[in-house]
């Protein structure tokens, strides 16, 4: 019963451990099942890799239930001959599928990242959009080899997009928008897998985000005063970011639009900047006005002294040749935050807020404020006129209002 194949799988198994650099061949290694009696009573037993828990485990089949020593060797010379060729064609008992249809889960993420390239190199994806997936996929791939070996499609499950999910948002300490967006990535992924025919059906159907109504946005406005206080330390301790700063808080660029602008998108004599669609968010190009207070202070930094084909934020945040990640921002942000003792609430990106909202204060018509933020309707600017109102003071003569009743 035992061919020269098997004998090969039986002496490699003595192995406690095999790990998923075997591939789905691991998962063909198994002993020679065999039956045995004592006090317990019968039962055949051999050992097959588990992938699970990337090990071979002892499978035992009892045979109480078979009345008659006689008849119970019977029916298990007929098990362990049917076990045997279900074993050699690739049946393993701690899977609910043959080994022959299982594929590599690292095999799976390297072409979902060849994918994600390949829409970035083809424009489908912004670079913000494929750098956030390739963060997703590099987080999952340290909890795979930290918390929970995974070295199957098939074990890409419901429980381990559930349990992902509870370690970015428990153990990580991420919020609830942070613990969204990974479902949606998720969601994303098993997309592709289905796609791709590696999973008949996406594991995370039914999983919901946290709903925006139950939790706090991490974001907020920052005080005026405080704005001064940064204005003031990015002076003379960060003159480059306070020019991103101003970008952020008077024209309302977003950071990763900064990283693309480039020293010929400006019009100081038109005071205005145009931001091509192939670098924006809505993929339109549209055209803004640079307050004179943003562009003499870019004169003094000297950033419209540089070639017209560098970025006007490089390394060091000075003009250069070399787009840079947004991450850069953040870095310098948090070096000012630090020193500030800042809420954390307040982010770099706060300032594109507050500004939007200090403009609204100031009774700059909706929309101009509107075109300046490049919003797509009003109903958005609408949104920081609500807040705008919401801090007003009562009107004079409803408070001193005496009617007849």
């Amino acid at each position: 019963m035992c061919s020269k194949k098997n004998s090969t799988l039986k002496k490699s198994s003595d192995n406690s451990h095999v790990t998923n650099q075997s591939g789905v061949l691991a998962a063909l290694h198994h002993d020679i099942p065999t039956y045995k009696e004592n006090g317990a009573g019968a039962y055949i037993e051999f050992r097959a890799y588990d992938p699970e828990q990337g090990k071979m485990r002892r499978k035992t089949i009892k045979l109480n239930r078979i009345k008659g020593i006689t008849n119970r060797r019977t029916y298990a010379r007929q098990v362990i001959k049917r076990l045997i060729e279900q074993l050699n064609n690739g049946w393993n008992p701690w899977i609910a599928k043959d080994v022959g249809d299982l594929i590599v889960f690292e095999e799976a993420i390297e072409r979902y990242e060849a994918h994600i390239e390949k829409m970035l190199a083809s424009g489908y994806f912004r670079k913000e959009t494929y750098d956030g997936y390739k963060s997703y996929v590099k987080i999952m791939r340290e909890y795979i080899s930290k918390k929970r070996p995974t070295y199957y499609v098939y074990q890409f499950d419901r429980k381990f997009c559930v349990d992902f999910l509870d370690h970015v948002f428990i153990e990580r300490n991420n919020g609830a928008q942070t613990r969204n967006n990974y479902l949606n990535f998720l969601r994303v992924f098993s997309g592709f897998l289905v796609d791709k025919g590696y999973l008949k059906s996406k594991p995370t159907d039914g999983i919901a985000p946290i709903s925006k109504r139950l939790y706090k946005k991490e974001r907020e406005c920052i005080p005026l005063d405080v704005v001064g206080r940064i204005a003031d330390y990015c002076r003379e301790k960060e003159p480059e970011l306070l020019f991103a700063c101003y970008l952020l808080y008077y024209c309302f660029i977003r950071p990763v639009e900064m990283t693309r602008l480039k020293v010929r998108h400006f019009n100081l004599k038109a005071c205005t900047l145009t931001i091509p669609g192939e670098l924006s968010k809505n993929k339109m190009t549209q055209t803004i006005t640079l307050p004179k207070k943003v562009i003499q202070y870019g004169i003094d930094l000297g950033v419209f002294s540089a070639p017209v084909e560098y970025f006007i934020f490089s390394y060091r945040l000075k003009p250069g040749d070399a787009e840079i990640d947004p991450k850069h921002f953040r870095d310098h942000w948090d070096n000012v935050r630090r020193a500030l003792k800042l809420k954390k609430e307040w982010k770099f990106y706060s300032l594109k807020d507050t500004g939007i909202t200090e403009m609204c204060d100031r009774n700059v018509a909706p929309r101009h404020v509107k075109d300046q933020a490049r919003h797509s309707s009003l109903a958005i600017t609408d949104i920081y006129l609500q807040k705008s109102a919401s801090k007003a003071p009562g009107n004079r003569d409803i408070i001193g209002y005496d009617g007849a009743l």
